[in-house]
């Protein structure tokens, strides 16, 4: 029988004891630089840093969370992981997390508010850091039950007194139905997602907006609500332009809209922009690939990301003030599915 100093290396799990003892320094020590917690000289660090790498030493997690009272770990809850718009969010947020010696974890509420509960508690019991959030929307939902640093990401739930990074969602809108109509376009309609989602009701805000500064009178008929999937929106804008009345042109207020909008049209054999004129919000790649390509109000998502992502390393170095609430610019893209303007 083998003993057990004959065994891998991978098989045992190095100990902070001998690192210490391989490093030359206290327990103590190796606790502390291993642990990042505590103060600990440069040479010791590196000294460490040599004798861990040699050894093949793996950190324990839970036992560094418990020395230091912190995971090191943010968690990411948002409506649907497959949104191309929250992966590009994430990626920003991953991004500005590291520079802070933290890492992601990404749980997904399938756009139910069970679900984001238990996802949330699932996080604390993780002992996680702090969390970012793209809410659910709802009307008679409880607050959002986290006792550490959060940060609301695209949409938010009123009355609750955190840090926040959106876009101008009403300006956006509004843009996009100007330049409807200012390509001869009327009637204009509009697809959304449910109007609870706050960045929903922005944007059927900034519609309605554009609508009254051109004289136009806002007609319900001419504005469709889809659950938020590809797959609503597509039956949703079907039923919008399968009538005789249909709208000359159309406001998608999502990247899964403007989806399935795109498909309606093509399948109910219309032409865009001669038949129905097309400008949603979301820049995605397939919006330039598709003839014709697709005129969008473009969010700044990285930067959405990244901007939760410093805002929530402030919070866990113990800044205290006032919740900030972070609104940044989206840019009409011109295309060729609004006709010429």
């Amino acid at each position: 029988m083998r003993e057990p100093s004959d065994m891998p290396r991978q098989a045992r799990r190095v100990t902070i004891k001998q690192v210490a003892e391989q490093a030359g320094v206290s327990q103590a020590t190796a606790a502390r630089v291993l642990g990042e917690y505590g103060h600990a000289s440069e040479a010791a660090r590196e000294q460490v840093a040599i004798a861990a790498e040699r050894l093949g030493y793996v950190a324990n997690h839970a036992a560094r969370t418990l020395a230091s009272g912190s995971s090191r770990t943010v968690g990411l809850l948002v409506g649907d992981v497959e949104n191309p718009f929250f992966a590009t969010a994430a990626r920003g947020l991953a991004d500005a997390l590291e520079q802070g010696g933290h890492t992601l974890l990404l749980a997904n509420s399938d756009e139910d508010v069970d679900r984001e509960e238990q996802a949330m508690r699932a996080f604390a019991t993780r002992q996680l850091d702090g969390l970012v959030i793209s809410p659910v929307a709802h009307t008679d939902r409880a607050p959002l039950s986290w006792a550490g640093p959060l940060v609301q990401i695209d949409r938010v739930v009123d009355d609750l007194s955190v840090d926040s990074v959106v876009v101008d969602n009403r300006a956006g809108a509004e843009a996009a139905v100007l330049h409807l109509a200012s390509c001869g376009h009327a009637p204009i309609g509009m697809l959304s997602e449910p109007a609870e989602i706050s960045s929903t009701a922005e944007r059927l805000a900034g519609y309605r907006a554009a609508l009254a500064g051109l004289g136009m009178e806002f007609d319900e008929r001419f504005v469709a609500v889809a659950a938020p999937t590809q797959d609503s929106a597509y039956e949703v804008a079907k039923e919008m332009l399968a009538g005789p009345d249909r709208p000359r042109a159309i406001f998608t207020a999502s990247n899964f809209m403007t989806a399935g909008t795109f498909h309606a049209i093509r399948d109910l054999g219309l032409r865009v922009p001669d038949d129905v004129a097309l400008a949603g919000f979301d820049d995605l790649d397939w919006t330039t690939l598709v003839d014709p390509p697709i005129t969008v109000v473009a969010q700044p998502v990285i930067e959405i990301g990244r901007r939760a992502g410093e805002l929530l390393l402030d919070r866990l170095r113990g800044d205290d003030g006032p919740p900030r609430q972070v609104v940044l610019p989206t840019e009409l893209v011109v295309r060729r599915s609004c006709g010429e303007g």
